[in-house]
């Protein structure tokens, strides 16, 4: 990895090579799904190409290696989790199409919503949970702590919720 990081191609190679087979089955006991799996295993490697500057060559690779594996898959599956993705046979029909008023006053609640937070807050609430930047990026990009920028999320999300006008019934 070191080599890697100051510049060597043909170590990249090696890694792969070593490490291929023990990533595909790291995500495959965890996910249990071939295809999420590769897709995991892809990300990875990709993850390890933009670290490479960041390799501490005092220390193993391996712990470090698997130490972002696990953050890859712990990502995965919050990602997973906010989604509350569903197959399309488990889906329940809608029974009735909202209207443009009703989508109008969504989007005016919305408006009326966000302009109540600070522009930082508008901005640490949209980049993590829409664009689901994660919060070490958005302390870097804000010069604060990932801790603070993750209270302030919370913080923030908390306020919407009470301010936000209860959804009728039906």
């Amino acid at each position: 990895m070191a080599r890697y990081g100051d510049g060597d191609a043909e170590a990249f190679d090696e890694l792969f090579r070593r490490y291929e087979r023990r990533a595909y089955a790291f995500f495959l006991r965890r996910t249990g799904s071939p295809e999420r799996s590769q897709d995991l295993y892809q990300e990875l490697f990709l993850r390890i190409h933009r670290a490479r500057d960041r390799y501490d060559a005092r220390r193993p690779f391996a712990p470090w290696f698997f130490q972002i594996a696990n953050r890859l898959l712990v990502d995965d599956h919050r990602r997973a989790f906010r989604s509350h993705e569903l197959p399309l046979g488990e889906r329940e029909p809608r029974t009735e199409e909202r209207g443009g008023e009703a989508v109008a006053a969504d989007r005016e609640e919305a408006v009326r919503l966000l302009d109540a937070l600070s522009s930082e807050e508008r901005y640490v609430v949209f980049s993590a949970k829409v664009e689901e930047v994660g919060y070490a990026e958005l302390g870097r990009r804000l010069g604060k702590s990932a801790d603070a920028v993750r209270k302030l999320a919370s913080r923030a999300v908390a306020r919407l919720r009470a301010t936000a006008s209860p959804i009728p019934a039906g």
